[in-house]
């Protein structure tokens, strides 16, 4: 929600407004790395379960 100020251009200089736009898309990546890493380790199954499984 961090990112709606690029809805509308308030800056007056370009150098601003490429500036917060490189900034929201560095805080957009952090933010979808930050929970593709914990979710993909909450849904990891142990390996003792997996080879319970197969036999």
């Amino acid at each position: 929600m961090r990112t709606r100020r690029l809805a509308r251009d308030y800056e007056t200089l370009p150098a601003s407004s490429e500036a917060f736009i490189y900034f929201s898309a560095g805080i957009l990546m952090a933010r979808r790395l930050a929970r593709t890493t914990a979710t993909s380790q909450t849904l990891r199954t142990p390996p003792q379960a997996q080879t319970a499984l197969a036999v």
